[in-house]
């Protein structure tokens, strides 16, 4: 059984009442749900911007096998296909768990979809971002309890600002390093539209 802490940015209170599933956008990173974020303070970078940002606290419990873990050039093909709608992703898990793409990997994710760079140095900096993981329920399974919610405010919301802007800087500087340096048996992106479809496991 998987019992976890999860946080969701959002704009508002977001109880389990007003949760839809499978939710509105598919171009996010693994289609349409619910999104969660395993590290509190990626949930508070993700919502600066906003206007009145709050951060909702779940505990999440489901059994392990409703969970999918895409790691690795799985994650890679899943986020192109979703991101980029050049081919079909099909997932059938109502639980779905990988990194996290957001915000700083917008910097590289590009880099790959041009043809710049392969999955294996997208990988790295992912590696190097260390955002972690994020889940997503497509539809529900186990319990998802709503434990409270806070606005991000004053001191709390400059941090996550500086820490936001500290990883972008540190991303930029990265990417040079990593974009002269090819690595052996990557792939890029036109391999990944000539193997077409993604279909789990």
């Amino acid at each position: 059984m998987i019992r976890l802490t999860l946080y969701h940015a959002s704009e508002h209170i977001v109880d389990i009442p007003s949760i839809e599933f499978p939710g509105p956008r598919d171009n996010c990173d693994f289609g349409s749900g619910f999104y969660l974020a395993e590290s509190k303070q990626t949930a508070e970078e993700w919502v600066i911007r906003k206007p009145t940002p709050v951060i909702n606290v779940y505990r999440f419990e489901a059994p392990e096998k409703d969970l999918l873990y895409l790691g690795g050039t799985d994650w890679v093909k899943v986020i192109v296909g979703f991101r980029a709608n050049r081919y079909k992703v099909k997932l059938k898990s109502p639980v779905i768990c990988g990194p996290i793409a957001n915000d700083r990997m917008n910097v590289a994710l590009p880099l790959f979809l041009n043809g710049i760079i392969g999955d294996l140095r997208l990988l790295k900096c992912l590696d190097y971002c260390k955002l972690g993981d994020q889940y997503l329920i497509r539809r529900m399974t186990g319990s998802l309890s709503f434990e409270r919610s806070y606005s991000l405010k004053g001191q709390e919301l400059q941090r996550a600002w500086d820490r936001w802007q500290a990883r972008r800087r540190d991303m930029n500087a990265e990417l040079l390093k990593i974009q002269r340096n090819s690595i052996a048996g990557e792939k890029f992106i036109d391999d990944y539209l000539e193997e077409g479809d993604y279909l789990e496991p």
